[in-house]
């Protein structure tokens, strides 16, 4: 089943998916073409949804509903491979025209080695685009934080007052100059693995950040 190109894309990937946060992810939907990384089905099957697509080589995933699958266009990758099925997946969107890319799940208590891999793939992201020569927003989310990367732009970042703040530098000589926070900022260039500029707290609900090279931008709930 071929599906129309969008713009705008949203990854679920193989997590739990609290029932108290069910409403933040639906609200998250809306606009999106959406895709169900093998397990992360789960959270489709729950609300009665079919995904746009169902990726990935379905080691993690339950069995899948017949009429689901007849609805959704199934991609499916053998389990031995050279890429995660995440990766796969944000290549694909990448492959069809992704100017935003949305990846929820991406942060596992038990899998640190696939919740490191889900941030570099910001990474992948920026470097792809990059060579593309197109602008591609994306970012983790979860009901209680999100993460992006900037690289030499100016960001606006809002939230509620005393919501933590946190820069991490992802390449040395990194610059960070802001407005809105509660602690000044770094006044030297910081290099990878500096942790000076973590946990500020927005001030207001807005805060403003200029990153001169690149660094991770983490904003999470003070509650």
């Amino acid at each position: 089943m071929k599906k129309k190109r969008n713009s705008r894309y949203i990854l679920f990937l193989n997590n739990h998916y609290s029932a108290k946060d069910n409403e933040f992810y639906l609200a998250l939907l809306k606009g999106q073409s959406t895709i169900a990384v093998d397990g992360g089905v789960r959270f489709f099957i729950k609300n009665k949804i079919i995904p746009d697509y169902l990726l990935g080589d379905f080691d993690s995933a339950p069995r899948i509903p017949k009429g689901l699958r007849d609805k959704t266009t199934v991609i499916a990758h053998p389990s031995h491979k050279d890429k995660t099925d995440s990766q796969l997946a944000v290549e694909m969107a990448l492959e069809n025209g992704a100017s935003e890319i949305i990846i929820c799940g991406a942060a596992s208590i038990d899998e640190i080695d696939h919740t490191l891999g889900n941030v570099f793939l910001l990474e992948l992201i920026a470097d792809i685009a990059s060579k593309s020569k197109r602008k591609v927003n994306a970012k983790l989310v979860h009901p209680r934080w999100e993460v992006f990367l900037a690289q030499n732009e100016a960001v606006a970042v809002t939230g509620r007052p005393d919501d933590y703040l946190s820069i991490l530098p992802f390449s040395s000589g990194c610059r960070v100059e802001f407005s809105g926070l509660s602690y000044p900022a770094p006044k030297r260039a910081l290099k990878v693995g500096d942790t000076i500029s973590l946990r500020n707290q927005l001030a207001g609900s807005r805060a403003r950040i200029k990153i001169r090279g690149k660094a991770l931008v983490i904003k999470s709930d003070n509650r």
